[in-house]
């Protein structure tokens, strides 16, 4: 699978991955937070687990679900 930071699909750890730039050089649209979370450029933390098999049950009208 590929990173959400850089969409990188090499070897590196994509739990921790903190670049600036996507595979092609290009910069990243999202990055890591200070506690190591997935936010958007507006700093707002995205959620993932719209994408797992027991899905995001968040009942918060403010939680919103955007590709990184």
């Amino acid at each position: 699978s590929a990173c959400a930071v850089c969409l990188g699909r090499h070897r590196h750890d994509i739990g921790k991955c903190v670049s600036d730039t996507l595979w092609d050089g290009n910069s990243s649209r999202c990055k890591r937070n200070e506690r190591g979370r997935l936010v958007n450029p507006e700093g707002i933390i995205l959620c993932s687990d719209w994408q797992r098999p027991q899905s995001c049950n968040s009942p918060s009208p403010s939680h919103v679900h955007e590709c990184s």
